[in-house]
C-alpha cells in the first residue's frame, strides 16, 4: 500500500507517541508498503488551525495517491477543519493514531473548552481510530461517537531482556540511599515540581531523585522545576540530566529503585513498562490508561498529591523487602505486555482490512 501519515515535526522526536509512531511506520516499509511523512509545523495551541488554511498541505495529500492516510490526533487543531473537506475529495481512508486527548488533561476552563470543541470536532473526520489503551478508548468515543477501531498497546521492549528477580532483590537490599527516576518532557502535564514537593515532605532523607527529559520542551515550566529543586533543604539530592541516550538511560533504569512519574494523565505510559522490565516498581497518577499498566499496590502506587508521594517514598525507604517484592511483580507484569512486532502486526491487519473496505 501507499501510505500517507500526517505529524507534526519529525519522527526523531522524543516522546511515546513518537516512539509509536515511529515504529508502526518501520513495520510497514518493513513488509513492503510505501510510507509517505507529511510534516505540518507545530505551533502554540490553538494556533494550529491556520494550518486547516493552507491550501499547498491538502492540495499534496490529495494529489499523492495514497491508498491510505494516517494521522496523528495530536495534529487535531491542525487537521479538524480541512479533514472536512478533505473526507470528500481523497480516494482513501482516513485513519486517526490516538495516543491521548488533549481534553482529558487538567487545564484552565477556557482551554479545556477549546480541547473539547476541537478535538470533538476532529474525531468525527476520521473513517477509523488506532488506540494504545482502552482507557484512551473509552475518552474519545464519550467525546466523539465511535468508528471502527483497534486497541494497539505500545510495547516497552526497548531494552532488551527484563532483569532478573535476584538482581531485583539484591538492588533493593542494598545500603544505599533510595533513588527515584523520573523520565519525562518537563512539561506541567509530567508534573515533575510535584514530584520534588513529595520528595521535599517525605520523612526520610535519604533519598535522591534524577530527572531525565527535555528541558526545552517549556522554558518556563522548567525554571519552576529548577525553583522547586532551590527550596530543597539539600538541593544536590536532585540531578537534573536533560535528554539522554538509550544506553545511559538504560543504566540510570538499572542503577534507580523505582519509576516516578506522576503525570496528570498519560493515554498510556510507554517509559512505565520499560521501567518494569528493569525491576522498578512505579509511581504513578491513575488517571488515563496507566491502569492498564500498573497495578496499585502491586506493581507500584497510584499517587495524587505530594503527600502520597512522600508516604511512598518512606514506605520503600525503610522496608527494602516490600520494594523487592513489588519490583519482582513488576519484571512479572512487564513479561506479559506485547512486543513492539506484535503490535504492528496488529495495526497492520486493522489498516489491510480498512482499506479493503473502502469505497474507494
Amino acid at each position: 500500500m501507499r501510505i500517507g501519515l500526517v505529524i507534526y515535526g519529525d519522527l526523531t522526536q522524543v516522546s511515546g507517541g513518537y516512539l509509536y509512531d515511529r515504529k508502526l511506520v518501520d513495520h510497514l516499509r518493513g513488509r513492503g508498503d510505501e510510507v509517505i511523512v507529511f510534516s505540518q509545523p507545530e505551533r502554540p495551541y490553538p494556533l494550529g488551525l491556520v494550518d486547516n488554511l493552507s491550501s499547498s498541505f491538502w492540495a499534496r495529500l490529495r494529489a499523492s495517491d495514497l491508498d491510505l492516510l494516517l494521522q496523528d490526533e495530536l495534529n487535531h487543531a491542525s487537521l479538524a477543519l480541512g479533514n472536512v473537506w478533505l473526507r470528500r475529495v481523497l480516494d482513501a481512508p482516513i485513519v486517526t493514531i490516538v495516543h491521548h486527548l488533549r481534553a482529558e488533561e487538567q487545564r484552565s476552563a477556557l482551554s479545556a473548552a477549546a480541547s473539547r470543541i476541537l478535538e470533538g470536532l476532529y474525531l468525527r473526520t476520521p473513517d477509523a481510530r488506532i488506540y494504545n489503551s482502552r482507557s484512551t478508548k473509552r475518552s474519545a468515543e464519550a467525546l466523539a461517537d465511535t468508528r471502527p477501531h483497534v486497541i494497539a498497546r505500545p510495547s516497552g521492549r526497548r531494552f532488551g531482556p527484563p532483569v532478573s528477580p535476584d538482581h531485583v532483590s539484591e538492588r533493593a537490599r542494598a545500603g544505599n540511599a533510595l533513588r527515584l527516576l523520573f523520565v519525562g518532557n518537563l512539561i506541567p502535564r509530567k508534573r515533575p515540581h510535584l514530584l520534588i514537593e513529595g520528595l521535599a515532605r517525605a520523612r526520610s532523607t535519604r533519598c535522591t531523585l534524577d530527572i531525565v527529559g527535555d528541558r526545552s520542551a517549556d522554558d518556563m515550566y522548567t525554571t519552576t522545576v529548577r525553583q522547586s529543586i532551590d527550596r530543597l533543604d539539600d538541593p544536590s539530592r536532585v540531578t537534573l540530566h536533560g535528554q539522554v541516550p538509550d544506553d545511559d538511560l538504560k543504566e540510570l533504569l538499572d542503577a534507580s529503585h523505582a519509576l516516578a512519574v506522576p503525570s496528570a494523565h498519560e493515554g498510556y505510559g510507554i517509559v512505565y513498562v520499560e521501567a518494569m522490565g528493569r525491576g522498578l516498581p512505579v509511581l504513578a497518577s491513575p488517571n488515563g490508561g496507566v491502569r492498564d499498566v500498573v497495578s496499585d499496590g502491586d506493581t507500584g502506587y497510584f499517587v495524587e498529591t505530594a503527600e502520597d508521594i512522600a508516604a511512598a517514598i518512606d514506605t520503600w525507604a525503610t522496608d527494602r523487602e516490600h520494594l523487592a517484592e513489588m519490583g519482582r511483580a513488576a519484571v512479572t507484569r512487564y513479561q506479559e505486555t506485547p512486543t513492539w512486532a506484535a503490535t504492528c502486526r496488529r495495526i497492520a491487519s486493522f489498516l489491510d482490512r480498512i482499506a479493503r473496505h473502502s469505497p474507494s
